[in-house]
């Protein structure tokens, strides 16, 4: 019996540790942002209007974006992560990525602040802002 109780014991410390430990988890509004597109050229964010939501669940993530008032894009999947990097594992997209390819940034967090990169052979192709939403 008390091998059961410690048992018990010990799942909820270590699911609880690691709730604490997902900075991740909750719903991130976009507040700026540019990436490369395939002609080389860095686009902003914020001449396209684009505004974005993402919300973050402990194994799966989900965004849908849009410039102005028309659909912009949207997609879903798992993700992890490190002390230094998210990683983004898409399953459905509405912009064609391949199933399998990874989106690695490598990011900090302050003050419910979300910085993001993204980088290719050395240049950064993606670069966000994100702002964490407060629970209501």
């Amino acid at each position: 019996m008390n091998k059961v109780i410690l048992i018990i014991i010990t799942l909820v410390f270590t699911f609880s540790v690691n709730a604490i430990e997902n900075k991740f988890d909750g719903s991130w509004e976009l507040i700026s942002g540019e990436y490369q597109n395939n002609k080389g050229a860095i686009i902003q964010y914020e001449d396209l209007k684009i505004n974005s939501i993402k919300v973050i669940s402990g194994t799966h993530f989900s965004f849908v974006s849009m410039s102005g008032d028309k659909f912009w894009s949207s997609g879903a999947g798992s993700y992890r992560f490190t002390e230094k990097k998210y990683i983004e594992s898409p399953i459905y997209t509405s912009y064609g990525a391949t199933l399998g390819k990874e989106y690695v940034f490598t990011y900090t967090i302050e003050n419910n602040i979300w910085y993001n990169s993204r980088w290719d052979e050395g240049k950064r192709v993606e670069y966000e802002v994100w702002r964490k939403l407060s629970k209501m």
